[in-house]
């Protein structure tokens, strides 16, 4: 799980459906992680979600974790987007 630190996801259910964001740490819980996107869910307030309801990006990409900041989240999730329109 800890490998996972880092990778942009997008997640399959819940409010946030659809929405890409970062995973930023682990839970304690097995089975969960903490997630946020730099603009809704800050760093400082992620959000617990189930593993299974991520889905990794594909190509993978991945913020280094000294750079897991809102705003390093921010840009990867822009630069994604963008590239998609």
């Amino acid at each position: 799980m800890d490998d996972l630190i880092g990778h942009l996801v997008v997640s399959l259910a819940g409010r946030d459906k659809n929405v890409v964001c970062a995973v930023v740490g682990k839970s304690d819980d097995e089975g969960y992680v903490l997630i946020a996107d730099g603009k809704i869910r800050k760093v400082e307030n992620p959000k617990k979600k189930k593993l299974k309801h991520l889905k990794p990006i594909e190509p993978e990409i991945i913020v280094p974790q000294d750079k897991l900041t809102n705003r390093f989240i921010r840009e990867a999730v822009n630069k994604l987007t963008e590239s998609d329109d």
